[in-house]
């Protein structure tokens, strides 16, 4: 037996170095060993925490606000809680300003964008779009009462208030290839001439500054929901002409995003197509707008 344990020893060293060792199972590897399925993808993040972070804004109703108690509201509001519940994840409102949502490169501060965002060409070299859009808005210029702009034509050489980085702001400054909306979305061929632009953080900021009393412009161009908003309220304003064109809005993602955005996207166009076909945005449209918004007008 003596004899033997150096040649068995010799034996079992020669057997280990030919076996190649084990390397250890990623932590994010599944059941299957498999290597990390998960960890670059946005949607299995948001789903491992619990929580999508979407980006609002608490000064633009009806389409998003905060009430007198601090809650956020509205229709925005409305659709991105309803999201979040069909992934069966909770929300975590975010209020970055909106040039910085539409400059994209969010440095994953926020998953997704839920705030009435026009799908633009020039969007959509930075940013992903769920498909389809979850509502459309026309377009509306409103001018203060008294102030003597009455037509479209009124609104030549006037100054003119605007949500800065808005695709209200492009029109007016004539960028009609960086706007890139579809040639049906144009009711009007052309921006008023000779105008100067004011741009405020949001479409409503124009609202309250008029009805703060400031002077330096009489008129400005948002959605129509929020002139029939301001109109509601009791503000001293009247529409403009017709509606000059319409936008098509959507929930938007940070191409740059850290983890792949792929899956999200895919995931939520899927729940936006859901909630039209059960009726759910037709329902938060009424309810918010008083009419059906959700259906495109140029089509």
């Amino acid at each position: 037996m003596r004899r033997l344990l150096p040649f068995l020893l010799i034996a079992a060293l020669w057997v280990g170095a030919c076996v190649a060792p084990v390397a250890p199972q990623d932590a994010a590897a599944g059941d299957d060993g498999g290597s990390k399925a998960t960890s670059d993808d946005l949607l299995a993040d948001i789903m491992a925490r619990g929580t999508i972070r979407i980006s609002t804004d608490p000064n633009y109703a009806p389409q998003s606000f905060l009430d007198e108690s601090g809650n956020f509201k509205g229709f925005d509001v409305d659709v991105a809680q309803e999201i979040a519940s069909r992934l069966d994840v909770e929300v975590e409102f975010v209020t970055p300003d909106w040039d910085l949502i539409t400059a994209g490169n969010w440095g994953d501060q926020w998953d997704m964008s839920v705030g009435s965002m026009t799908v633009t060409t020039a969007r959509q070299k930075i940013l992903d779009f769920a498909s389809p859009s979850y509502y459309y808005t026309p377009a509306q210029f409103a001018a203060v009462n008294g102030s003597g702009i009455e037509s479209l034509e009124d609104l030549n050489g006037e100054t003119i208030c605007v949500g800065v980085s808005t695709t209200y702001e492009s029109w007016l400054m004539g960028d009609m290839e960086s706007l890139g909306l579809p040639p049906a979305s144009f009711y009007i061929d052309a921006p008023p001439a000779d105008v100067s632009i004011v741009p405020l953080t949001t479409d409503n900021d124009c609202v309250q500054q008029i009805q703060a009393g400031r002077q330096e412009f009489q008129a400005f161009l948002t959605s129509n929901t929020v002139v029939e908003a301001a109109l509601a309220e009791g503000i001293a304003i009247h529409k403009v002409g017709k509606p000059v064109f319409s936008e098509n809005l959507a929930v938007a993602f940070d191409k740059s995003a850290s983890k792949d955005v792929a899956s999200l996207v895919a995931k939520v166009s899927e729940v936006i197509a859901g909630m039209h076909a059960d009726g759910t945005l037709s329902d938060l449209s009424n309810e918010w707008f008083g009419e059906d918004l959700t259906t495109d007008p140029t089509k």
